[in-house]
Order: C-alpha cells, then structure tokens, then sequence
C-alpha cells in the first residue's frame, strides 16, 4: 500500500518516503550539506530577491497568485 501511495502522490522522489538504496545515501547527504545552517546563510540574497519579485508581481496583478507562485517556486 505505502507504494501505491508514493506512486499516485508521485511522492517518489521525496527522501522521507524512499527506500534506503544508494540513491536514497546521496539524495540524504545532498540535502544534509544543503541545508546546514552554514549553507543556508548562502540562500538568503535569493530568497531576497524572489521574495521581491513575487510582491511586485501580486501588486501589479493580484488575481494570479498561483501563477506567481508557481513561478516563484519553479524558476530559479
């Protein structure tokens, strides 16, 4: 069941819900060094910056928030 549930949520590729393989070790090593406090400091002028644009863009056009943050979250 627990299978079929990652399937149809397509939650495959999420850590928390994969099976201990090799992949799983480099996918949980990649986010460990990512998310660090140390590594973290390094993402804030981004976060900044989109943070910026996405109140730009819901003060020029309100009525589409989900397509504002689809791209606050899909492009880098």
């Amino acid at each position: 069941m627990h299978g079929l549930i990652q399937f149809r949520m397509k939650w495959g590729w999420i850590v928390t819900f994969s099976r201990y393989t090799e992949s799983w070790r480099m996918a949980r090593k990649l986010l460990d060094r990512s998310l660090r406090p140390a590594a973290v400091v390094g993402y804030r002028p981004l976060m900044q910056t989109k943070a910026h644009v996405l109140l730009t863009q819901l003060l020029s056009n309100p009525d589409q928030l989900e397509a504002h943050l689809h791209q606050l979250v899909v492009l880098q």
